[in-house]
């Protein structure tokens, strides 16, 4: 929705704004810095118009405000000849994509929105490009996992549901970092003995040696992903796939981000391996509750809301894979995936 936003103290102003251009855009309104952030909180829009002088806060503030809470949104500032050099600033310091002054012509607020239109359709396109061609990079290593470990494979593609489900349980924002994170955590257990992953996932006791082969994955897959542009924040998460929760407050956003992600990998690892054992799914929940300090309490109970709603079969459900029965698919992708497993064998 390519909605534009007008703030401003004078709602008169506003309202002939959008009396007058409400043919040609989609025009919302707003009297306050205060109401127009409740309302940016809530829906999103492609361009904000902002006031330079209103009450409480300036208009440079609240468009700062909006960046942090909507990066793609383009800002416009309306200001006065006085402020014309505080104008310049916020444009130079990329918080403002362009300044007006006051009073604007109707034909330039007109070129003017076209522009930031544009601008915004731009970005959002640049992005679904990007995605399309990161879920892709995604989609060709777990088909390098599958070849190597069709166990593994199977247990990612249940590991994207459980993720995704808690993803939007809990309002994350932005699905795609946690999806590829789930498909693949477990990309590095190319390097794990297949017997021992089947031990693992069968919930019998493994030796010293064999756990510390298994947990090493994790490790193995932030180095195979780490250098993938944009995927940093994925990497990271994989890599702290099964540690125990520790709660941090006032972290950054994109570390706030890993840390959720990493414990929602925790917590639908935990639940798929003790529901894979013979265990019954609300037996699974009920045990991880009695563990309760190595999860995220906001995660766990998300996955009891999720099962719930959605039930187990849809939860947890698996496609089985086995050596003797690879999918005909992942063949293709056998040469690939050894020349990628020597090569890091030997990093």
């Amino acid at each position: 929705m390519n909605t534009i936003l007008f703030v401003d103290d004078d709602i008169r102003v506003v309202s002939a704004l959008q009396r007058a251009l409400h043919k040609t855009y989609e025009i919302e309104i707003a009297g306050c810095a205060s109401e127009a952030l409740e309302a940016i909180d809530e829906s999103s829009y492609a361009v904000v118009v902002s006031d330079m002088k209103m009450p409480g806060m300036s208009g440079i503030e609240f468009l700062a405000r909006v960046k942090e809470m909507s990066p793609d949104t383009v800002r416009i500032l309306l200001t006065g000849q006085a402020d014309l050099d505080v104008a310049i600033a916020a444009v130079n310091e990329g918080n403002v994509f362009r300044f007006l002054s006051k009073p604007c012509p109707q034909d330039l607020l007109a070129r003017t929105l076209d522009a930031a239109l544009e601008q915004y359709r731009m970005c959002a396109a640049e992005k679904d490009v990007l995605r399309e061609t990161l879920m892709g990079t995604v989609t060709v290593l777990v088909e390098v996992l599958g070849a190597i470990q069709p166990l593994a494979f199977g247990r990612a593609a249940r590991l994207r549901r459980c993720v995704r489900a808690l993803a939007i349980e809990l309002k994350a924002g932005e699905l795609w970092p946690f999806e590829a994170a789930a498909m693949l955590s477990q990309i590095g257990c190319i390097s794990v003995r297949p017997e021992v992953l089947e031990k693992y996932y069968a919930g019998e006791d493994l030796s010293g040696e064999e756990l510390s082969q298994m947990l090493s994955h994790a490790q193995f897959g932030r180095r195979l992903l780490h250098g993938i542009p944009r995927l940093s924040s994925v990497s990271r998460m994989i890599e702290r796939q099964h540690e125990a929760f520790a709660e941090y407050r006032g972290l950054p956003e994109e570390e706030d981000s890993v840390a959720l992600g990493s414990q929602m990998l925790r917590v639908a690892l935990d639940f798929i391996r003790l529901s894979g054992t013979g265990m019954a799914a609300e037996a699974a929940i009920m045990r991880m509750h009695a563990d309760e300090s190595q999860y995220n309490p906001e995660v766990l109970a998300a996955l009891g809301r999720v099962y719930r709603e959605v039930g187990e079969t849809d939860l947890v459900s698996e496609e089985h894979y086995t050596s003797e029965a690879v999918p005909s698919e992942h063949q293709l992708f056998r040469p690939v995936a050894e020349q990628v497993l020597r090569a890091l064998r030997t990093a």
